[in-house]
């Protein structure tokens, strides 16, 4: 009876052990899968998150660059003097040489100055007449597109192909009518190079991934073509595609019509990868942004496979271990109990052992803190990113709260109680921190709360990951997107965002905002002369001079070529815009040196416009700044002359927009519903010019949103019954629209309502004289009045 009893006990202590050690390699296991898995989505979100970001600020770049290219096209084909000079020419016949070699040398001078590859020049039934620039193989082949163009007086996009057959050379090219007065006696194409500055665009990744890469593509039948090289395969540009039927594929999913996060998509390689697509509007262009879902994964895998070794090989040797012990232990059950606390102790040790070498020697900076913030241990790898040594950390007590940045506290503060109040099990933010050298950086910061085997809170581990290069790499792609890549001073984009704020503020203070519209004087002659170089060197100076000139409030803008603005705001009096348009003119006095040392001077003409004095609205600032200019320009440049007000016409302040015969198309349906929009748009604008209260404002602003709504599905009916080939295009540019129309609905409170009814009113009167009136001219040919 008691040897049964011994036997049974042995049983006992031996089978429970094994159950513990079972149990606990069960446990493990499931915590770091667990604890990969989550880490493994948080670098997806991350990987994603950066892609998207790249996506869109490419495809926005890029619009941008076509924006640029068009306007560009028009200072030609607008240009009045240069379409007279070659109507009269073409007139002629061809024949007088003084005349055609004049006409080329504008041409050339053209070129250099907005760096186009070739400018050819047709007549109305698509005849080359001349050229400059490099010769290129299709000029001849563009004559039907050049007669489409001078009969419709639309601007085109000829867009990217091969010249012939088998060659490498790419084309993309802008088709413009050449206007003369209100006709238009022919057309005018410029022709790109897109490996000039298009492809790097398209190319360039901020990071150093092997397999991040944009690519652009567009539909040619039933094939994807890749418009630029890709990176993983040797054909030149636009000399590779793929059917558009490929299973999976991200580039023949994004055509197809998906556009944003594409999940389990594969590239040309059919290497599965995580991808974002966005359309390049106005063309038939996709920007597919992408990076291999190894590549993203590589470094947690790799931590997964050490681990799981590591663990196999402690767990091996702990059971091979506690196999043993059980084995000795059999014969008495008091040495068992001796033995297990024995084991228990060194298991202890172990853990500790592994956490201690853990937390001193990762890479990653790893911190505790106590509940109240204060630090009470950090590693190595957080001393060298914080330059503070530990010693230093706790006699000071140094909490996580003085080491964040300010604007970061509160949001850190509010996941903190959350985590206390067992909201969350953990979070994860990128926030930023000061350095003891005073120094900001960003991190992605992880923690969790650990508590006691009560379940009350003991205190917190944290890890930080820097990414202070990363941030900086998006600001850096930010400002590339709103400044002017030559002088570094905000482009057309900023200056009308500064413009905005600046009109709304002076309204709720009750003062003034000068414009000021610069011209340079003798520019171009330096340019003619010393070469678009030195040209370059003289508005980088320019730059700086107007910059001197001003308040660290003010804004100084370079819209184009060598026009610039200055927007002065908050002024108490508009006489003090004389003073510092006195000190611009004083600058400009001084001669500038060019990079060869020669010594040249350039004037300034200055254009001043004032509001609320000359008006209310930001596009009739601009005109009569820019009308003030010429005035300028006539008296003898070199000089400033405020708007008087005689060369602008100006509407009453119930009248913002006047609809009248140029803007009807003529379907009786679709003309009285730009009426009403237009009659909502200016009770909007006067509704605003009269200060009334803030939710007024949004009601008239969702009703103009619901009135546009409704004929939008008018056209849209228009169009489906009478079969409208145009209708896909068209319809795209009614939902960027409404896009755009929501969120400059969120405008109307932080200082952009100005910009906001400007915008509307830009894109309504632009869409009704570019496309309702073709879609006018359709409707009306089919019997519809």
């Amino acid at each position: 009876m008691d040897s049964g009893n011994t036997q049974s006990g042995a049983v006992s202590i031996a089978s429970t052990p094994v159950m513990v050690f079972a149990a606990v390699v069960f446990i493990s296991l499931f915590i770091g899968n667990l604890l990969f898995d989550n880490l493994r989505d948080g670098i997806r979100r991350e990987a994603q998150r950066d892609i998207s970001a790249v996506g869109t600020l490419k495809a926005n770049q890029i619009r941008d660059w076509l924006d640029d290219r068009l306007s560009d096209a028009r200072t030609v084909s607008d240009n009045s003097f240069f379409s007279q000079e070659a109507l009269l020419w073409m007139r002629a016949g061809g024949r007088n040489d003084a005349r055609r070699r004049q006409l080329v040398e504008r041409l050339e001078a053209f070129l250099k100055g907005h760096h186009f590859r070739t400018i050819v020049l047709y007549d109305a039934a698509g005849r080359q007449r001349l050229s400059a620039g490099q010769a290129i193989p299709d000029a001849e082949d563009m004559g039907e597109e050049a007669r489409q163009t001078a009969a419709s007086g639309q601007f085109r996009m000829v867009d990217m192909h091969r010249y012939r057959q088998g060659s490498p050379s790419i084309g993309l090219g802008f088709m413009s009518p050449l206007r003369e007065g209100g006709n238009v006696a022919g057309a005018v194409y410029l022709v790109e190079d897109p490996e000039r500055y298009l492809f790097p665009l398209v190319h360039y990744w901020p990071s150093g991934s092997e397999t991040a890469e944009t690519q652009l593509v567009r539909r040619d039948g039933d094939a994807v073509v890749f418009l630029d090289q890709l990176r993983q395969r040797s054909e030149p540009p636009m000399g590779f595609s793929l059917p558009l039927a490929t299973p999976d594929l991200a580039a023949a999913i994004a055509l197809r019509g998906k556009q944003g996060l594409l999940e389990h998509a594969h590239d040309y390689r059919g290497k599965v990868v995580l991808s974002y697509a966005t359309a390049i509007e106005g063309t038939p262009w996709m920007l597919i942004s992408k990076v291999d879902e190894d590549d993203a994964y590589r470094m947690v895998d790799q931590v997964r496979r050490v681990a799981a070794i590591l663990a196999l090989f402690i767990f091996v040797l702990i059971g091979a271990w506690g196999w043993q012990w059980l084995s000795r232990e059999q014969a008495a059950a008091d040495a068992a109990v001796l033995k297990e606390r024995v084991r228990a102790d060194a298991l202890l040790m172990e853990g500790e052992k592994r956490f201690r070498t853990m937390f001193e020697h990762t890479a990653l900076p790893i911190v505790r803190n106590a509940l109240n913030g204060e630090f009470i241990e950090v590693n190595d790898a957080w001393c060298n990113m914080f330059g503070y040594g530990r010693e230093e950390v706790l006699s000071q007590h140094l909490t996580w709260q003085q080491i964040s940045h300010p604007d970061d506290v509160e949001s850190s503060l509010v996941l903190v109680k959350k985590l206390l109040a067992q909201e969350i099990e953990d979070f994860r933010m990128e926030k930023r921190y000061i350095r003891k050298d005073g120094k900001v950086l960003w991190g992605v910061l992880q923690v969790s709360l650990v508590r006691d085997e009560h379940g009350a809170p003991e205190y917190f581990i944290s890890a930080i990951q820097d990414i202070t290069e990363r941030k900086q790499v998006e600001q850096q792609i930010s400002f590339m997107a709103y400044h002017d890549k030559l002088t570094g001073l905000p482009n057309r984009a900023l200056f009308f965002d500064r413009l905005s704020q600046a009109m709304s503020q002076a309204r709720r203070n009750g003062k003034h905002v000068a414009l000021l519209y610069l011209d340079l004087d003798g520019f171009k002659p330096i340019n003619d002369e010393f070469g678009h170089e030195a040209g370059d060197a003289v508005l980088r100076m320019v730059a700086q001079r107007l910059l001197a000139c001003v308040r660290g409030v003010d804004t100084v803008a370079r819209l184009g070529g060598d026009e610039f603005a200055v927007i002065l705001g908050g002024l108490e009096n508009p006489a003090e815009v004389e003073n510092i348009a006195g000190k611009i003119l004083q600058a400009f006095a001084q001669d500038m040196t060019l990079p060869d040392g020669t010594e040249c001077n350039i004037g300034v003409s200055i254009g001043i416009s004032l509001f609320p004095d000359d008006s209310n609205e930001m596009d009739r600032l601009l005109a009569s700044a820019d009308t003030a200019m010429y005035d300028s320009k006539h008296s003898g440049k070199n000089t400033y002359t405020f708007f008087g007000g005689d060369s602008v016409e100006r509407p009453s302040r119930d009248e913002w927009i006047v609809f009248d015969s140029a803007h009807l198309i003529g379907v009786a349906e679709i003309d009285e519903e730009h009426r009403g929009l237009v009659k909502l748009l200016n009770r909007l604008n006067s509704a605003f010019n009269l200060g009334v209260e803030h939710h007024v404002i949004e009601q008239l602003f969702d009703d103009l949103l619901d009135a546009t709504v409704m004929h939008f599905d008018t056209e849209h009916r228009l169009m489906a019954q009478y079969g409208y080939p145009q209708q896909a295009l068209h319809e795209r540019e009614h939902e960027a629209l409404v896009r755009d129309a929501l969120y400059l609905k969120g405008r109307l409170k932080d200082g952009g309502e100005v910009l906001a009814l400007q915008s509307v009113k830009d894109w309504l009167l632009n869409h009704i004289h570019h496309s309702d009136k073709a879609l006018g001219e359709y409707l009306a040919r089919h019997g519809l009045h």
